[in-house]
């Protein structure tokens, strides 16, 4: 017996298929998702979203995640999310390098340049990559 979870994007759905257990970064802490679970919408902070699809004290997919909703409701789990990146599918030199090239934009802008907040969002995203 398994449910079936969705994680969307604006862009791009980026999970769709069954599974066991899930767990999600919601603002209230971290929920576990089954079978049967209560019918239930949550927004989700900026985490890691882990997907048992075979067997409890598995994971076999983890999802870095930014801000968004879950909703559970009828054996299924839907994500939306602005960002979401399979952890396994991370180019972590990519990353870095990403991370660097902010950083040195960030070094050469004023204090009040508004692209500051874009980068930092930007840099918080990598670190989230790089961390699981």
């Amino acid at each position: 017996m398994s449910m079936h979870v969705r994680i969307v994007c604006p862009e791009f759905n980026a999970f769709e298929g069954s599974a066991v257990f899930a767990s999600i970064p919601s603002t209230d802490g971290e929920i576990g998702i089954m079978m049967h679970h209560a019918s239930s919408i949550c927004t989700i902070e900026p985490g890691y979203i882990r997907i048992a699809e075979k067997a409890l004290g598995t994971v076999e997919h983890t999802f870095a995640v930014t801000r968004g909703y879950a909703q559970v409701a009828n054996d299924e789990l839907i994500i939306l999310a602005n960002r979401a990146k399979d952890i396994a599918t991370v180019d972590k030199d990519e990353v870095q390098a990403e991370i660097q090239g902010f950083e040195e934009k960030l070094s050469v802008l004023s204090e009040n340049d508004a692209t500051r907040a874009y980068l930092y969002n930007e840099i918080a995203w990598c670190k989230l990559l790089l961390g699981a």
